[in-house]
């Protein structure tokens, strides 16, 4: 895995879409993004999350404002990478749209300009996360980009291919709405063992 991948363990988890297995993107965000109240507050990774095959240190949180701007912190460096954590409801589920902004937010690279758009994708193309909120638990299910390409190359779902390892889903908004409702299993199941991040809800902005 490449230096700039490694630097955060929150932004690895929640990057997995994107930095691992490859890439899986959608033309435009499907529904009109705003920022979830329910987001409001500071997250902690749970200590047995699945995700941890990148082990998350014990003094790593996620803070998120009153707009949903996200603060990344890991006790092992001052820089706090951030990145708006902005998404949609479509029938109950609720997802997260990044787009490469937000990407090279959570990578947090100090750069001040916006990264440049690769080859072949439309500047405003977003990477989806599902997720959802009980009993102060966030679960966050990822694409599952393995099962997608697969599914793509075997010709049972559409895609276009823009590189080795990068899928886009293309269509109006109503179009991925549809795509988002018919095919649940684009992303991992909650509470699957490998795949699903979770935090849990810091009480009073303790860390614990």
């Amino acid at each position: 895995m490449r230096p700039a991948l490694q630097a955060w363990r929150i932004a690895t988890a929640l990057l997995a879409a994107c930095a691992l297995d490859g890439c899986v993107m959608f033309e435009h965000p499907p529904a009109p993004l705003a920022c979830d109240p329910a987001l409001v507050g500071r997250w902690i990774p749970l200590p047995d999350s699945p995700q941890d095959r990148v082990p998350l240190g014990k003094d790593d949180y996620a803070d998120v404002d009153a707009a949903c701007r996200v603060r990344l912190r890991d006790g092992a460096r001052a820089e706090a990478p951030e990145f708006d954590a902005l998404g949609f409801e479509l029938d109950g589920e609720r997802y997260l749209a990044l787009g490469f902004k937000e990407l090279e937010g959570l990578f947090g690279t100090g750069k001040a300009a916006a990264p440049p758009i690769p080859k072949g994708m439309p500047a405003g193309a977003v990477t989806l996360l599902k997720y959802r909120i009980r009993d102060d638990t966030l679960q966050i299910a990822m694409l599952d980009t393995v099962d997608i390409m697969q599914r793509v190359q075997q010709g049972t779902l559409k895609a276009r291919e823009a590189d080795a390892s990068t899928y886009l889903f293309e269509g109006r908004p109503d179009h991925l709405r549809q795509l988002l409702e018919a095919e649940p299993a684009l992303f991992d199941a909650f509470d699957g063992r490998d795949k699903t991040l979770r935090m849990r809800r810091a009480k009073d902005g303790k860390r614990s």
